[in-house]
């Protein structure tokens, strides 16, 4: 049985973060990885022949500066592009093109509102120093939960002299961010339905949740927490794909001798005299190791890799009733030509600042309540709301023709379990159908120039990629699942309560997104528990 000083599970974006520093202080660390590929959800495929795209994860922001710098993602071929337009369509041909230049993008608001774009600036320098207090937090272990109860928790995240220098205002704010409802700062903030149409999208990509619940705004931080080349609250994309992301980090960690294994699906967390000995893969073979990093998520980590057996009774309930649902759907277009939409026609075959723009599909701020109800009834949303890329514009090596693009689709939401007793399965090419046929009034042209497509409900990306419930950030980002609870009070700050295991993955603090945030924070405790 070969042995080694460390085994990570997973050979996603944190899985391999943790491999990268545990190697650099210096641990023998082997990565095992069940796909044919390393990267986990940060891949680049061909989904059709020709046609090469960001398959799950597909835009990048909240990878953190430090990741990057460390582990020198740059040297190793990480290559971000901005996404510099934002644009905002609903079927009745209404828009918002925004572009962040001010005159331009007042001019937008304009069309709907008088006083919506000042507001709009005051509501983003409130968001911006709120998410610069958290965004502190990211690369901090949670402490311990506090014992006086929840009122404690923004003390026991050394919130203290940061909320301190906020003034009155930005510190309910604050408040309204971790505890109210999405609909209630936007009501207060808008007059006009399509500005508050754009705002509520913000919460909509990590989140399953309508906006009356409280503690749903969090998702709407993201924007502020994130940055690309210096610039606050920018998206962009990577050269090459996602799977460049991955594919850099791999590099690295090879440079610094981590054994990265493909096709080497883990069957079992083993332990012996109450500590992680090793591993068990699904072809018999055992590794040995008194420290495993577990890059998948909660449930799988502890009920089925680990076992229950080794947990306390309340813990492992605890586990079951974390909620695991993201509600999406992903698509992937491949497309003979530029998508031309209706509401900003173009001449020609040049694109337009519409097409280098993450784009959302949205009607209303009610869509998003409806596509939240019938997706909890167990009906895909229909419409659904649809916030898509067209990567090749801004790189057209993702396709081997000439003036042929890519387009990626993130559909919102699509329930994992489906009502009356349906399945996937059968169901999966007719909720195509219906996103297909939104999307082409859209953009008119869509079936002439639709070469192929691929389709990753819940249930595909449960089974591509190992993640229970088809959840891209290993867990509902809600209050009560965030910073000290997540996943749960005795394994918030990486270690479990069974010696050796660690947490990695998204599952724990700070949560989803392409952050290397939880790999790093983990890889820190590691090295701190083995000196």
């Amino acid at each position: 049985m070969r042995h080694y000083d460390a085994i990570v599970i997973g050979a996603g974006h944190n899985g391999l973060t943790t491999a990268n520093y545990l190697a650099r202080g210096g641990m023998r660390v082997c990565v095992l990885e069940r796909r044919p590929v390393v990267g986990g959800a940060a891949v680049t495929e061909e989904f059709h022949p020709g046609y090469r795209n960001s398959i799950f994860s597909y835009v990048v922001s909240l990878l953190r500066p430090e990741v990057v710098r460390d582990l020198e993602l740059g040297r190793f071929g990480y290559e971000p592009i901005l996404l510099e337009n934002s644009l905002y369509l609903d079927s009745r041909g209404d828009y918002l093109l925004l572009n962040g230049d001010e005159s331009h993008d007042r001019e937008q608001f304009s069309k709907y509102s008088d006083k919506d774009y000042d507001a709009y600036l005051a509501f983003e320098n409130t968001v911006e120093q709120v998410g610069d207090i958290l965004a502190k937090q990211w690369l901090r272990e949670p402490p311990k939960l506090a014992m006086n109860g929840v009122g404690d928790i923004l003390s026991s995240l050394r919130l203290g002299a940061d909320v301190y220098r906020l003034d009155d205002e930005a510190r309910w704010r604050l408040m309204q961010f971790f505890i109210g409802a999405p609909e209630t700062i936007i009501e207060r903030w808008f007059e006009s339905p399509k500005i508050k149409a754009m705002v509520a999208a913000h919460i909509m990509p990590a989140n399953f949740a309508p906006l009356t619940q409280p503690g749903a705004s969090l998702a709407m931080l993201h924007h502020a927490v994130g940055e690309i080349a210096g610039r606050k609250g920018a998206w962009g994309i990577v050269k090459g794909g996602m799977g460049a992301i991955t594919a850099a980090m791999a590099d690295s960690a090879r440079a610094h001798g981590v054994e990265l294994r493909t096709e080497a699906a883990v069957a079992k967390i083993e332990v012996d005299k109450g500590a992680v000995s090793g591993v068990l893969l699904e072809n018999g073979e055992r590794l040995g190791a008194p420290v495993v990093a577990a890059n998948t998520d909660p449930n799988r980590t502890f009920l089925k890799l680990l076992g229950p057996e080794h947990l306390s009774d309340g813990f492992a309930r605890d586990i079951r009733a974390f909620r695991q649902e993201s509600a999406s759907l992903r698509m992937n277009l491949a497309l003979s030509g530029l998508p031309e939409f209706a509401a900003l026609p173009t001449s020609g075959e040049e694109p337009g600042p519409q097409h280098r723009a993450s784009i959302t599909f949205i009607e209303d701020a009610a869509h998003l309540n409806e596509a939240y109800q019938s997706a909890r009834a167990g009906v895909p949303a229909d419409p659904p709301i649809i916030e898509a890329i067209i990567p090749s514009v801004l790189d057209d090596g993702l396709t081997d023709h000439a003036g042929h693009h890519v387009m990626s689709l993130l559909c919102k939401y699509m329930p994992y379990d489906l009502a009356d007793g349906k399945a996937w399965d059968d169901e999966k090419q007719a909720v195509v159908e219906g996103i297909l046929r939104h999307v082409e009034r859209f953009i008119p042209n869509l079936r002439e120039i639709l070469v192929s497509h691929q389709c990753m409900t819940p249930l595909d990306i449960e089974r591509t990629l190992g993640m229970t419930r088809g959840d891209i950030c290993h867990g509902r980002l809600e209050p009560d699942q965030l910073f000290s609870m997540r996943p749960h009070p005795e394994a918030a700050q990486y270690a479990s309560t069974v010696p050796g295991l660690y947490l990695c993955g998204s599952g724990a603090h700070p949560g989803g997104g392409v952050t290397g945030a939880p790999g790093h924070n983990a890889a820190r405790r590691i090295l701190r528990d083995r000196r």
